[in-house]
């Protein structure tokens, strides 16, 4: 969500070639005419066959990878003609794609940008530390040689590029003093929805969870609301009420969620906007993560009230009891949760200031004016 994003933003200034490389599973198809309509000319690379797997020694035992040289080559052949100004990275995964674009031309060395989107090194350690916490020390060992190397991978790109896209002020501020490129807040956005959202739907009282449930996460923080925090609301709540968790990629986990009382687990769904107008508030209680949720930029966007936890909100500049209720303790968001379901003038009080502090802020719109603002000339 936020690559296309970005991409709004990056085409109100640039005539973008759009490289996708899809490393991560992905609908099968051309790219959505939205998206393609904003580029000049796109590429879609896709991964090698299986038959171009290679097998290779590793964490004591022999395990697959792909050939990603024939893959960067295939990549670095799209738009092989082609001279680019600037050349735009999104994340640290897809740099070795950029590589053949970044080192081309021969004196006219194109400038150096990479959206970092979110401080991967100290989000693989968030991620291990949770993992540790749940009792599962291999896969924390795991996150934390991943960290490692985000952070080799950091440093390079802090030094060596020209310019870091970063989602918050927080996330500059903690870079800065590794940084030797130009750093630039390019906050994540949403679009108002249209028409405008529709009232909450009658009783019960319906709390939303919304995230790729496949992100380890947002796994946690579903059983954790439904097993830790919803008990809670139960013995207190004074009306009937009902939880549903909806995104791609459940495992059975999350799925055995759905047998507890007032849970439902839809799971994927083609379409998030209905889910949104049926709710009466969103629930974002992440214990780990990096980056901004634009899961709340969305409940925003849907008048919905938000609870979520101090990790959840994080780099959306929202204060607790103004914009959003911001719990960290099973009691804390349960109390929160009960405060919601109990006081309509708190939810639309909450509801009208996320509303304006989103229009202000976190609108496409609105991050396209301070980017173009912000960016100087094309090729800058």
């Amino acid at each position: 969500m936020r690559a296309a994003m970005v991409l709004q933003v990056l085409a109100s200034r640039y005539q973008v070639f759009l490289l996708v490389v899809p490393l991560y599973p992905s609908p099968a198809g051309p790219l959505p005419p939205a998206l393609a309509a904003l580029c000049h000319e796109t590429a879609i690379v896709p991964p090698p066959s299986p038959s171009h797997r290679l097998r290779s020694a590793g964490n004591g035992g022999a395990r697959e990878d792909l050939n990603r040289q024939g893959w960067i080559d295939a990549a670095g052949d799209a738009f092989r003609d082609t001279r680019f100004d600037v050349v735009h990275v999104f994340r640290l995964a897809t740099l070795p794609f950029a590589e053949p674009y970044l080192k081309r031309h021969g004196l006219h060395r194109p400038k150096r940008h990479l959206d970092l989107d979110d401080i991967e090194s100290v989000t693989r350690r968030r991620i291990g530390a949770l993992y540790a916490l749940n009792g599962n020390p291999e896969m924390a060992e795991v996150e934390e040689v991943e960290a490692k190397r985000s952070e080799t991978r950091e440093d390079a790109v802090l030094r060596n590029f020209h310019r870091v896209y970063v989602c918050s002020e927080e996330d500059r501020a903690a870079l800065r003093p590794r940084a030797k490129a130009e750093l630039c807040v390019l906050p994540n956005a949403v679009r108002l929805p249209e028409p405008p959202a529709a009232s909450p739907r009658p009783p019960p009282f319906t709390f939303l969870f919304v995230g790729t449930l496949g992100y380890y996460p947002n796994e946690d923080a579903a059983i954790y609301f439904c097993r830790e925090v919803l008990p809670l609301v139960r013995a207190q709540a004074r009306r009937p009420f009902h939880c549903v968790i909806v995104g791609t990629g459940a495992k059975e986990a999350v799925i055995a969620l759905g047998q507890l009382p007032e849970v439902e687990v839809a799971g994927a769904v083609p379409d998030l906007a209905p889910w949104y107008r049926e709710a009466d508030a969103v629930v974002v209680p992440i214990r780990a993560g990096g980056g901004t949720r634009i899961k709340i930029l969305e409940a925003f966007s849907y008048r919905r009230p938000v609870v979520a936890t101090s990790v959840g909100i994080e780099g959306i500049d929202a204060d607790d009891g103004v914009h959003v209720l911001i719990a960290d303790t099973p009691a804390d968001l349960a109390d929160r949760c009960l405060a919601l379901m109990d006081d309509q003038d708190l939810r639309d009080r909450l509801t009208s200031n996320a509303l304006s502090l989103l229009e202000r802020a976190y609108t496409i719109e609105a991050v396209t004016r301070q980017f173009l603002a912000s960016s100087g000339k094309p090729g800058e």
